[in-house]
């Protein structure tokens, strides 16, 4: 379960306080700190006292709930991955450039999906795994889709608590250029 909740004033500064708040859930779970929003996973079922037990918490309302995985339209992978790196929904991103990595087996496109999981893993605060992704990005091809510098510059954005433009960072005419179909 993913839940999108208001963010009134959090920052990553705030994560282990927010970890603490968070600690009578009664069950596993992860936090990622957005300007606009946070981001928390719940592994375990979606109930009305696990929702009452999160806006009580954390003190926000409620945005937006994902059971399992968004739906993906074929055709839509790449402005459904950008527009969700534009709000800030890093890890929801990475899910709509999975098909597409997959299906054409390409290692660049795959690079999208780290680049998004690297912005994540600084929601989460995370430095270390942030950069360590965007190296792997970098490896597998990943400069030709994707500015790093940039993308290192969104993960210290995060870090500085300022909104990002994580989109700004790629190379939609190359990203275009793989997903076509080989002939």
């Amino acid at each position: 379960m993913l839940y999108i909740i208001e963010n009134n004033g959090y920052s990553i500064k705030d994560l282990d306080n927010l970890k603490e708040k968070l600690n009578n859930l009664g069950c596993a779970h992860t936090i990622r700190v957005s300007i606009t929003h946070l981001e928390i996973v719940a592994f375990c079922k979606d109930s009305k006292t696990l929702r009452d037990k999160i806006t009580k918490s954390i003190g926000s309302r409620i945005l937006d709930i994902f059971i399992g995985e968004p739906e993906v339209k074929n055709g839509k992978e790449l402005s459904d991955f950008m527009s969700f790196l534009d709000n800030e929904l890093f890890w929801l991103a990475h899910t709509f450039m999975e098909n597409p990595w997959k299906s054409y087996n390409d290692k660049k496109l795959q690079s999208l999906v780290l680049y998004a999981g690297a912005l994540a893993k600084a929601q989460e605060g995370d430095k270390k795994a942030a950069i360590n992704l965007i190296q792997m990005a970098k490896d597998l091809g990943g400069d030709e889709l994707i500015d790093m510098d940039c993308a290192i510059k969104q993960i210290d954005l995060i870090f500085q608590n300022q909104r990002t433009s994580a989109s700004r960072c790629l190379n939609v005419e190359q990203i275009t250029n793989h997903m076509r179909p080989k002939t």
